[in-house]
């Protein structure tokens, strides 16, 4: 039959959780210390405003909080799991399609056409100056 001493750790400063890796244990305050490092890079916050945004945003301040979780979402190259639509079927595929807009949409930045289309628009405003 095994004994408690069977169970103990080998180093003293690994402790064991069922089912992960060995972790050690941090060492203490006094010995070298390390600036802290950004555990993740700093989200872009969105405030979407527009003339009366104020006002729609008193009647429906659901519209308002989940087109500002997507535009958040989109602006950080998030993976929109967690925009609050309400039904979680419906936030598996409101995810799937907006994870599809972005792939494309990157598609388009690496061929150039968003730049081809505001070349075109430049030049069409400047048709449209010159008569």
């Amino acid at each position: 039959m095994p004994t408690i001493k069977d169970y103990k750790p080998k180093n003293k400063n690994v402790r064991r959780r069922p089912h992960h890796e060995e972790t050690p244990i941090a060492e203490s305050a006094s010995s070298e210390s390390t600036p802290s490092e950004p555990t993740a890079p700093e989200r872009k916050k969105i405030h979407i405003e527009f003339p009366y945004s104020e006002t729609v945003r008193t009647k429906v301040p659901k519209v308002f909080e989940v087109a500002e979780s997507v535009a958040e979402e989109w602006v950080n190259d998030g993976n929109f799991e967690n925009v609050p639509v309400g039904h979680p079927l419906a936030q598996i595929t409101v995810a799937a399609g907006l994870r599809k807009a972005k792939e494309i949409e990157k598609k388009l930045e690496e061929k150039g056409v968003f730049t081809m289309a505001k070349m075109g628009l430049e030049y069409a405003k400047s048709k449209l100056n010159k008569k």
